[in-house]
């Protein structure tokens, strides 16, 4: 593949278009919107105009302002945001923005903003409950300028798609009440909409269904203002696992269970019903959102879906056909992910109106980055994390040695399963989107420091490099970040906390506490106490200390155990308790870390009390037991929130504690692990078990529906001192 393969997606092969001056100004004006939103003292000084004979955007000196020519209005926008990044220095991220309204900076001269890749797409399915379930149209707002500022111009949006579920199933007279079965909550929804479980969460109250088509209805009318493109859910034949099979003219395959939940079946896409059933779901699909798509997704037979005799060749062909029926000339977008998309089915696919989002976990630096799919196009995607879980991590010698097309890839997707993290690592995400040469890592660690702190000199410098170097930096293939065992289900042998993850550390954990010095150094000296930027980095890494010192800490509680001697485990717990409830009060003091604020948003997203009381108890499962019992997903997407540091975690490490000293007391018995067993993941066998504990599973069980203090917002101002008492204690 290589970029004559552009023309092909008809995504740059713009005409060439002469426009008046009062078109002109209509054409640009949500380019000038966006600026009132987010540089509003700004919003004089920057002008945009439209040249559809060019083909990256220009930043030109134009008196006292800036001008941004470019062939678009989505690149009018990428072009602010490198000016934004790269000349004014502002910092516009998830864990905090930096933008100082006197740092209007006019360039001495024409710049070209580098041409990036035509395909950049963002979110996972799974990013969308994990991470986005707490987006309100605020939020949504907010994120969706950041994508175009970041040179994004496909996003998978699912808000939504429950109305549109509730009127393809009445059609259907499927019954009203199996309906509001079928349909999840918002925290559970994406694993519904890539036919893995059906319900869970639910039944949803029809204020919070029609909340949610009015959010993606905002969603999408938002992104097509700025020239981004929706990206919808197509019909691959997803139906109710129990819809009868009576009256349909075709095959309905039931798809088992994952991870325990009952998966909705699948119409077989050769069935003679299925073009009927196709054409009613994208009519309630732009009925709900008021617009077609270009691009839509949707997997059959994900991650270990029953294909049956299902001819795959001619499935797909069937499924692409009601797709351009619906949307001519739409993309489909599948995901590369586990043994999906097989060779067979990718046969059956149009190479011109396909491309495939090649999911890649493996953020190592020595790797194969072309990928092969039989000819269609594709789109090299990041999934750095899993769960939303907060923990560092990324791939920052992988993002810098990439070359510039990605080998071959027609753009860069943020596929992550969650976000809102490692600010560090999706800064030079977006600098590998917009740069196709050479990353500079001390000019780009340079730039980073000036725009998300004000400042710079080789301290900081110095402590991002060792970052860069180290938990930046994995050695080889694995699921994610280092997690932190506070948030595994205790055990005496816990070595992780989520089935699939890995256990071992593969940094050196002295480098983080010397960059955590070097931070608190620079902090100090400039005064950053106050910055909400700063105080979320040094947060974060001293999190992350205190969580290398449980896991070097728990192996002391085990040993004073198994040799039988409670004085001593009773202060190696006591010290382990003690880095947990050190943690709680080190992440109340930045915002990021507060669950309460997080979960405003959600909450906000609610119209009634009984919205918000459904909304806020299926994100708390989420977060712990992710299902209502206690199996291989127990957290899976645990949550560093001061509140869950402090009255979850410490609780169910509390009472696991209570049972082994009355064990060596002789007042309880031992009651082991439970069985080990093995479950694959994508091919790859993973061994599980889970400490058998009745007062655990009490803790676990009773969090979703438990009282949980949350707090509004931080306890501001403490950052610096907390952390100077982490980083003093001796190794």
């Amino acid at each position: 593949m290589n970029f004559s393969t552009i023309s092909l997606l008809g995504i740059c092969s713009l005409p060439l278009v002469c426009y008046t001056a009062s078109a002109q100004d209509t054409a640009i004006q949500p380019a000038v919107e966006l600026v009132k939103r987010v540089t509003p003292q700004w919003v004089d000084k920057v002008t945009f105009k439209l040249d559809t004979t060019i083909k990256s955007p220009i930043i030109s000196p134009n008196g006292q302002q800036i001008q941004i020519t470019a062939p678009s209005v989505l690149e009018c926008i990428r072009g602010y945001g490198y000016y934004l990044r790269k000349i004014a220095l502002v910092h516009l991220s998830w864990n905090g923005d930096r933008f100082t309204p006197s740092g209007f900076i006019l360039p001495q001269q024409d710049i070209t903003v580098p041409e990036t890749l035509p395909f950049n797409y963002a979110l996972n399915y799974c990013t969308l409950s994990y991470s986005c379930a707490h987006w309100d149209k605020k939020k949504w707002e907010k994120e969706i300028d950041r994508f175009a500022l970041n040179g994004f111009k496909y996003v998978l949006v699912t808000s939504g798609l429950e109305k549109v579920w509730q009127g393809f199933l009445k059609e259907l007279e499927y019954p009203e009440n199996k309906i509001a079965k079928f349909i999840p909550a918002p925290s559970h929804a994406a694993w519904w909409n890539m036919g893995n479980l059906e319900g869970e969460g639910g039944p949803l109250p029809q204020s919070l269904i029609d909340s949610e088509a009015e959010l993606g209805k905002f969603i999408v009318s938002h992104m097509k203002t700025l020239g981004m493109e929706p990206v919808l859910q197509g019909y691959v034949g997803f139906l109710p696992h129990d819809f009868p099979q009576a009256g349909v003219d075709g095959k309905i395959l039931p798809q088992g269970k994952w991870c325990g939940y009952e998966r909705p079946a699948i119409l077989q896409p050769t069935a003679p019903a299925f073009p009927q059933y196709a054409k009613l779901w994208y009519k309630h699909l732009h009925q709900v959102y008021g617009t077609a798509a270009k691009a839509y997704g949707g997997d059959l037979f994900h991650e270990g879906g029953k294909k049956g005799d299902t001819p795959l060749t001619e499935a797909a062909q069937a499924v692409q056909k009601a797709m351009q029926e619906a949307s001519p000339g739409s993309y489909w977008l599948i995901q590369a992910w586990g043994h999906n998309p097989e060779p067979r089915l990718l046969q059956g696919t149009d190479p011109k109106q396909t491309v495939i989002l090649a999911l890649n976990k493996n953020m190592a630096a020595n790797q194969k980055l072309k990928k092969d799919f039989q000819g269609r196009p594709y789109v090299w995607c990041e999934l750095a994390n899993f769960g939303g879980k907060q923990g560092m991590y990324g791939g920052f010698e992988l993002l810098e040695k990439m070359p510039g097309d990605v080998a071959g890839a027609q753009g860069i997707g943020l596929l992550s399963e969650g976000i809102e993290t490692n600010p560090l690592y999706y800064a030079l995400l977006y600098e590998r989107m917009n740069n196709r040469g050479p990353i500079d890592r001390k000019a780009f660690l340079n730039e980073y420091a000036m725009a998300r702190y004000g400042h710079t000199d080789d301290t900081i410098l110095k402590a991002l490099d060792l970052l860069a170097n180290s938990v930046y930096n994995p050695n080889k293939q694995r699921e994610g970040c280092v997690e932190n065992i506070a948030c595994a289900r205790p055990s005496l042998q816990a070595q992780k906390a989520s089935t699939w993850s890995a256990g071992e550390v593969y940094y050196d954990p002295s480098d983080l506490v010397e960059a955590g010095k070097l931070l608190l150094k620079f902090g100090k000296k400039y005064k950053l106490d106050t910055s909400s930027t700063f105080c979320y980095d040094l947060v974060d890494v001293c999190r992350q200390i205190l969580s290398d010192r449980m896991r070097e800490q728990l192996p002391a509680c085990k040993q004073a155990f198994d040799e039988k001697k409670k004085a001593a485990f009773i202060k190696q717990k006591n010290k382990f308790l003690g880095y947990i409830r050190q943690s709680a009060l080190l992440l109340n003091s930045s915002n990021d870390f507060i669950l309460g604020r997080y979960m405003q948003g959600a909450l906000n997203r609610g119209t009634t009390e009984e919205d918000k009381k459904l909304i806020q108890r299926s994100m708390l499962q989420l977060f712990s037991t992710w299902r209502p019992d206690i199996g291989l997903l127990n957290d899976y997407s645990h949550r560093q929130f001061a509140e869950m540091m402090g009255q979850y975690y410490l609780k169910r490490w509390s009472v696991f504690f209570d049972t082994q000293v009355r064990i060596l007391e002789g007042k309880a018995t031992d009651a082991g692990e439970s069985e080990k067993q093995y479950t694959t993941n994508n091919g790859e066998k993973t061994a599980y078990s889970k400490s058998k504990n009745e007062s655990v599973d009490a803790v676990e069980l009773a969090f979703p529906d438990s009282k949980i203090k949350m707090r509004k917002k931080a306890k501001e101002g403490s950052t610096l001192r907390i952390a100077e008492i982490i980083l003093s204690e001796k190794e």
